[in-house]
């Protein structure tokens, strides 16, 4: 924004942004580049804080102006409402003025004067023209990415990423499914309101023809019933709306093998004798091989290792360990961050890691060394059972620090666990732990 002085009278001026170029026009009807308008007045201080009202004011208009020019009719809506907020106005229908308030809406009216197009949008938002519309899916899904935002400000940028992706997932999967089609295929959006128990039930028959078909686990569709509902449910509470939420109760029920561990341990002589045998891991990449070899003696998880910076490796002390640490992401859970001891091929693996200069090819992509370690196990007959896969490892260490008598504070120190009974003490820290590995490092 800027102001100018012609002749010891102020104006306003201002370039027109490249978004608006082509919607504001001159007396001419024709495009402008600029615009300029009086700020009736000879005092400079006067005019800035005139000029500023002015800025806050056109560039609402211009908004309005670019919403009305898109197919979002709740961006024009909301593009309306600021509009009258920004002359000074709440904004309301004008049917319910007219049955209400019949003097205010006549001062709006009167308010704005001049017929440019400009003008127009602005009567219309400031009388109350524009009906209110409810956001399609699409636009409901980034109300709500931008509402909970300061929920995941510990998440690195990838994690993130990772925590939107099953819910853009459920929002393609629901509008593939139960859209309308244009000319050219494409789906037909409509605002939220405007779905029906008909459209979630032909949703939920499309995901049951499919776990029936390709033998999915019944989790799956389960995901995006449960990531559709929670987004609408906190989109309508954030938003003051009350409205039934379409997508509640859609859950398929598992009965079966409700206790059933999905993923089981290995068994320590499968660890000995098949994933430790000589030459068994040879067609792993270095770094992948010794990511898994890490595993073994700690438990911890993949994204632990591949997370971890250089510094986290603190193998120079009488205890070498490697340090669990947010850094600029997310740890699971707060009780995750620790130090755990490394023993054996462990520390053997850390040692190759540190030479190298650190975790490189998987740094901050534990997704992609679970995908290349599971299927070097499946290609190379390293599953003890179908259901076994890399992560079993974890669960491994874990029956095995049971199976020593192991304490189960210091158990739940060495994984990450909470740790639910009263705490005393630091449950043995480093040497406690480094004591519980002694007994079943290889």
């Amino acid at each position: 924004m800027g102001i100018t002085c012609d002749r010891g009278r102020w104006y306003w001026v201002k370039r027109i942004p490249n978004r608006f170029y082509g919607l504001v026009l001159g007396a001419d009807g024709k495009p402008v580049k600029q615009v300029r308008q009086a700020l009736h007045t000879a005092d400079r201080l006067e005019a800035q804080i005139r000029g500023s009202q002015i800025e806050v004011e056109r560039l609402a208009e211009w908004e309005a102006l670019a919403a009305g020019n898109t197919d979002s009719a709740k961006r024009h809506y909301e593009a309306a409402q600021g509009l009258a907020r920004a002359r000074g106005y709440s904004y309301r229908l004008m049917s319910e003025m007219a049955n209400s308030d019949p003097k205010e809406l006549a001062e709006r009216i009167l308010s704005v004067s001049g017929s440019s197009h400009s003008s127009r949008v602005a009567a219309r938002a400031l009388v109350g023209t524009i009906d209110e519309v409810l956001p399609t899916l699409l636009e409901m899904r980034d109300d709500y990415f931008e509402m909970t935002k300061s929920r995941h400000l510990k998440k690195s940028e990838r994690q993130y990423h990772r925590w939107k992706l099953p819910r853009n997932r459920a929002v393609k999967n629901f509008i593939d499914v139960v859209s309308q089609r244009d000319a050219q295929g494409k789906p037909v959006l409509v605002s939220i309101d405007r779905y029906t128990p008909d459209d979630t039930l032909k949703f939920r028959n499309w995901w049951a023809e499919r776990l029936e078909a390709e033998g999915l686990d019944i989790e799956t569709p389960n995901k995006d019933f449960g990531h559709l509902a929670e987004m609408f449910g906190t989109w309508a509470k954030l938003k003051k709306r009350d409205m039934p939420n379409p997508f509640a109760g859609l859950r398929f029920e598992n009965r079966r093998n409700k206790n059933k561990t999905k993923h089981p341990p290995f068994s320590r002589s499968w660890v000995e004798g098949r994933l430790l045998a000589d030459g068994a891991l040879d067609g792993m990449n270095d770094e992948q091989r010794d990511i898994f070899l890490m595993t073994i003696n700690t438990g911890v998880r993949p994204s632990e290792i591949t997370d971890a910076p250089l510094s986290d490796f603190v193998l120079d002390g009488p205890v070498p360990f490697l340090r669990v640490a947010p850094h600029g992401r997310e740890l699971k859970v707060a009780h995750t961050e620790r130090d755990i001891p490394l023993l054996g091929i462990s520390l053997e693996a850390a040692k190759r890691i540190v030479g190298r200069g650190g975790i490189e090819r998987y740094a901050q992509n534990a997704g992609s060394w679970s995908a290349a370690a599971n299927k070097y196990l499946r290609t190379n007959a390293l599953k003890e059972t179908p259901n076994h896969v890399a992560y079993s490892v974890r669960h491994y260490v874990e029956d095995e620090l049971l199976a020593a008598g192991v304490d189960d504070r210091v158990r739940a120190d060495i994984l990450g666990h909470e740790y639910k009974r009263p705490s005393y003490g630091s449950g043995g820290a480093l040497i406690g732990r480094h004591k519980a590995l002694a007994l079943i490092a290889l």
